[in-house]
């Protein structure tokens, strides 16, 4: 009764007392707040890979040596897990690039917040050689630790000619199998846009290997299309009804392999 009592009398002094309590759990959570932030997780990018150009296939450093057949290549990186720097929209990755034990001779910084992000070494800086490049995330005043350095070589003129490619085949569309060239013409949908593939003879397939084929029918311009030997597709309704043919060729770096045979398909 007497805590009572001194409540009821001296009400100012209780009051202060709450007072103090929340100006200092207010201070502590101002004060908590930016060290949390500091302490957020910021990772190193993962997956460093190079592509000779943007028609060829990623290779990874952590899978052996790169190889580019052009002075341009692009080098890429991802964030890695989706846990990785999540919730940073000026993420970026900066890349450097240097002849093998020199200082860097280029460097260039590209958005990372869409994975993954590409840097494309521009040309006349690259001959031929062996190089390295690292890479390492930043955003804002903050950055991780670099990546390994990663050697690659660029070799333009040792270019063998590829093989004539083998087992031409089309697909109607999307998840439908494929119909092998042969005694009767494949059939595909003028509603979708067909997908062609062809394979080389050779059990290993080299990264810089890039198909290209040729569909063509009388009276009409050829439709070129180039990308990975095993899937490339048409644009959506580019083959209207008709009959058509389509061959295909190998190539790596500036060789190229003849062409196959037509294989003709029926569009409908």
């Amino acid at each position: 009764m007497e805590s009572a009592r001194t409540n009821v009398r001296s009400p100012g002094r209780r009051i202060a007392v709450v007072a103090m309590a929340v100006t200092a759990l207010t201070a502590s959570l101002i004060t908590s707040a930016p060290a949390v932030a500091a302490t957020a997780p910021f990772h190193a990018p993962v997956g460093a890979f190079l592509e000779s150009s943007d028609l060829t296939q990623p290779q990874f450093c952590t899978d052996g040596k790169p190889l580019s057949r052009t002075g341009t290549p692009i080098l890429g990186v991802s964030k890695g897990a989706p846990t990785y720097n999540t919730g940073r929209p000026n993420i970026m990755a900066t890349f450097e690039v240097a002849p093998l034990g020199q200082a860097p001779v280029v460097r260039g910084t590209v958005s990372l917040y869409e994975d993954p992000a590409r840097f494309q070494v521009p040309a006349g800086i690259l001959g031929e050689g062996e190089y390295q490049f690292r890479v390492r995330a930043v955003d804002g005043k903050r950055v991780s630790e670099w990546l390994p350095w990663c050697t690659f070589i660029v070799d333009t003129v040792n270019v063998p000619t590829p093989d004539v490619p083998v087992g031409l085949r089309v697909s109607a569309y999307p998840y439908d199998g494929f119909q092998y060239c042969g005694s009767t013409a494949p059939v595909v949908s003028a509603s979708f846009g067909p997908t062609f593939a062809a394979s080389t003879p050779r059990y290993s397939v080299s990264p810089n290997l890039v198909v290209r084929f040729e569909v063509a029918r009388p009276g009409r311009e050829p439709l070129m299309l180039a990308g990975n030997p095993y899937r490339v597709e048409a644009p959506q309704g580019a083959l209207p009804a008709g009959t058509y043919q389509f061959r295909a060729r190998f190539e790596e770096g500036d060789k190229a392999s003849e062409w196959s045979p037509w294989c003709g398909f029926i569009s409908q």
